[in-house]
C-alpha cells in the first residue's frame, strides 16, 4: 500500500494521533535510531486527486505535525511525500540517515516561528510598469533599507530567546524564521510585543511550527 510520510523524530515513545490525512490511521515505528510517522493511503487518486482534496489533506497533514510538536520535535517531510511501501520508506531513510540523525539531535526541543513583513504602500505598485535604471536602483535600495530595519529590530528585541534566525525575500514581502528552544516560547512572544510598530511595515506572526527551515545546518544553507 502507498504510504504518505509525515515526519521523523527522536526514537521517543510514539505520539498517539486520532486521525491522519484522508481520515487514515497514523502509524509510527522506530527504525535507524529514529521514529517515523506515516499513513497508508489505499487510493491516492481519490485522496489527493484534485485541488480541494489536496487542500483538505494538507490541513490534516499540518494538524498531525502540530499534535506531534506538542510533545516532541518533528522533522517534516515535504507534503505530499508518497512512497510505494515500507521497504521504499526504509530505503529513503537509509539514504539520508546521517542528515536526519543530525537534524533530530541538533533541533531537539526546538520550535519555529515565522514572521512575514509587508509594506502596504508597495502592495499597490505595478511591478510590470517600466521604470528607469535610476528609479529601479532607488526602489531597490529603499526596499533593502526597510528589510534591514525590521531585521535589526526583530533581532534586538528577541536576542535572549532566539537561537538562530533565517530569512528570505518574496515577491512583495519578506519572511523571517526564528528557531528557539521550546521553553523560550512565552519569552519570545513577549519580546515581540515590546518591539513597537515598524514604520511602514505590517508584521504577521505565525507558529509554532516544526523547525523545517533549519534542518540543513547554516554552513550548508548559505
Amino acid at each position: 500500500m502507498p504510504l504518505l510520510l509525515y515526519c521523523i523524530t527522536q526514537p521517543t515513545p510514539a505520539v498517539n494521533i486520532a486521525v491522519g490525512v484522508c481520515d487514515t490511521v497514523v502509524v509510527s515505528r522506530e527504525m535507524l535510531d529514529l521514529r517515523a510517522y506515516w499513513s497508508g493511503i489505499a487510493d491516492p487518486q481519490s485522496c489527493l486527486g484534485d485541488a480541494e482534496a489536496v487542500k483538505k489533506a494538507a490541513i490534516q497533514y499540518h494538524q498531525v505535525l502540530r499534535e506531534i510538536l506538542a510533545l516532541t520535535t518533528p522533522i517534516p517531510f515535504r507534503f505530499p511525500t508518497l512512497l510505494q511501501d515500507e521497504e521504499a520508506m526504509q530505503q529513503q531513510l537509509e539514504a539520508e540517515q546521517q542528515l536526519y540523525r543530525d537534524a533530530v539531535v541538533r533541533l531537539d526541543n526546538t520550535l519555529q516561528y515565522e514572521i512575514v513583513a509587508s509594506w502596504p504602500d508597495e502592495q499597490q505598485g505595478d511591478l510590470a510598469a517600466p521604470v528607469s535604471g535610476r528609479e529601479y536602483l532607488k526602489r531597490r535600495q529603499e526596499a533593502l533599507s526597510r528589510v534591514a530595519a525590521v531585521d535589526a529590530k526583530l533581532k534586538a528585541v528577541s536576542a535572549e530567546s532566539v537561537r538562530e534566525w533565517r530569512s528570505r525575500p518574496e515577491r512583495k514581502t519578506h519572511r523571517w524564521f526564528a528557531l528557539l528552544p521550546r521553553e523560550n516560547r512565552e519569552r519570545f512572544i513577549a519580546s515581540l510585543r515590546t518591539a513597537g510598530a515598524s514604520e511602514g511595515a505590517r508584521l504577521r506572526l505565525s507558529g509554532p511550527w516544526p523547525p523545517s527551515e533549519f534542518v540543513t545546518p547554516r554552513s550548508k544553507h548559505e
